[in-house]
């Protein structure tokens, strides 16, 4: 993975004194997310339209996921305008490159933009609001350390939550 491109911008003069932003870039394919600021909690997906969290929240279960992205307010979006995300928009997530990492000093394979979406967690997968149709009670889950899917059991399964705004 190569390291984030950043630029500064000019985000404000008081008193002579210039205040400079870092914008920054993810290492996605380009095009795929709209420049940020560092200090952006949310990320706009070009290609799908999608703005997304970009810290994820911690671990929690599905009726908490469902009700933590619907009342989520960030970047000027309020609540009610955040949702848990659908498999296949989960999916679009998943870095066909993955990266090393070394959160803990052993290596972690990481299969999302690390710029993008910093501080992932591996340990766990990330709810989606997909149900799996196999198996009633399950739902559909993304584990970003292999970027592959797997159902998880809805009554007792705590993954993270990273939330959607369309």
């Amino acid at each position: 993975m190569s390291a984030a491109r950043l630029a500064l911008r000019v985000v404000g003069v008081a008193a002579g004194v210039v205040a400079l932003g870092s914008l920054a870039w993810a290492d996605a394919p380009p095009g795929q997310y709209a420049p940020f600021d560092l200090r952006d909690q949310s990320i706009w997906d070009v290609k799908t339209g999608l703005r997304w969290q970009r810290y994820a929240a911690p671990q929690m279960s599905f009726a908490g996921a469902v009700s933590y992205c619907a009342g989520l307010s960030l970047d000027g979006f309020g609540a009610g305008a955040w949702r848990l995300p659908s498999y296949k928009e989960l999916l679009t997530l998943v870095d066909e490159s993955p990266h090393t990492e070394y959160p803990t000093g052993a290596p972690v394979q990481i299969a999302i933009d690390g710029n993008a979406f910093p501080g992932v967690a591996v340990n766990a997968p990330y709810w989606t609001s997909s149900l799996y149709p196999p198996m009633a009670g399950n739902a559909y889950a993304v584990d970003f350390s292999t970027g592959a899917g797997q159902d998880v059991a809805i009554a007792s399964a705590n993954p993270y939550v990273r939330c959607v705004h369309y």
